[in-house]
């Protein structure tokens, strides 16, 4: 299973994405975290729909300094790069 992420409030500059990082790897998923220009954060994550529903539930909560005030969800069945390691990544 795929979903992407778009997650509003405060969330950039409060480790926000180190913390997605730690519990996407925990998880076992595997995907893609960015600040976008907005104020934004981006997910692109990618396992199974258990694991991808238990990194969302913490994406939710946030990190100890962050305010999630929203999360918007696409869900697909959009496959994974096999060309790509199989890792969750923070992208700068």
């Amino acid at each position: 299973m795929h979903v992407s992420l778009i997650v509003s409030g405060r969330v950039q500059m409060v480790r926000f994405r180190v913390f997605v990082v730690k519990w996407a790897q925990y998880y076992d998923v595997c995907g893609t975290v960015q600040n976008n220009g907005d104020g934004t954060v981006k997910i692109e994550a990618w396992g199974s729909k258990e694991s991808l529903q238990l990194l969302i539930q913490k994406v939710h909560k946030g990190s100890r300094l962050s305010r999630v005030d929203n999360v918007a969800e696409v869900w697909d069945n959009k496959g994974y790069s096999n060309s790509e390691p199989r890792i969750f990544k923070l992208i700068h």
